[in-house]
């Protein structure tokens, strides 16, 4: 059988910056800079508003396309910062705005702090609330939403289901659902990981499968960005 090469951040498309100029500075005290460069292969794909841009041992920006010469791969980029970011005459690699840098950095850091953890579920609260539009769901006519997020444990998650009742004015009320927060998702491909059941987690509370870590995490391989 046949030995799949390991995919590393050397395969990624690269742009290489030659210079960053900057621009004017927001209200809110964000500078656009423009990177004048140079992709070492024809790019036609990129996200539709912005994409990362990663360089260093955890380092990011969030960028978008100017101008692009197909002839030349040239290009000008801009990014919005707080600070002149310091990568002239560095060569960043392109990350599709479909996976989070992060997902990038846990792969390839041997001291990330994966531990191998039998997810307990736990806790959950609830919330409903009231969309401005209408959505179809399973062919019901969907606008009385319920928001859960964990009782404890990775802030800033939630998730959100068709309310039961979509009849009756939404309870705003928060209420504890007892085991409501029954499986967490693999952060590579996003299947279930469901109370019982063994998976990887790290200090930020962020779970790969068992799948996954065997195949991306512990080899070090950046291949997951492909299967999107």
């Amino acid at each position: 059988m046949e030995t799949r090469k390991r995919k590393t951040l050397e395969d990624f498309p690269k742009f290489t910056v030659a210079a960053v100029r900057r621009g004017e500075t927001s209200s809110t005290g964000y500078t656009e800079f423009e990177l004048d460069g140079r992709f070492d292969r024809a790019m036609t794909d990129f996200g539709p508003h912005w994409f990362w841009l990663l360089f260093g041992e955890s380092d990011c920006l969030t960028a978008a396309l100017k101008s692009l010469d197909a002839d030349t791969n040239t290009a000008v980029l801009t990014t919005q910062e707080l600070y002149e970011p310091r990568v002239a005459g560095l060569t960043l690699f392109y990350l599709s705005p479909a996976w989070q840098a992060f997902n990038v950095w846990m792969v390839l850091d041997k001291n990330w702090g994966w531990k191998k953890l039998q997810f307990q579920g736990h806790d959950a609260v609830a919330q409903d609330y009231e969309a401005d539009e209408v959505s179809i769901v399973a062919g019901r006519e969907i606008k009385i939403w319920t928001k859960l997020e964990p009782a404890e444990g990775r802030s800033g998650t939630t998730r959100h289901y068709p309310a039961t009742d979509q009849t009756s004015p939404p309870n705003p009320e928060r209420r504890v659902v007892p085991s409501g927060w029954g499986h967490e998702h693999c952060d590579l491909c996003r299947s279930h990981i469901n109370a019982g059941e063994s998976g990887y987690c790290d200090p930020g509370d962020r779970w790969v499968c068992e799948s996954c870590y065997q195949l991306y995490v512990e080899p070090r391989d950046l291949a997951f960005v492909d299967e999107l």
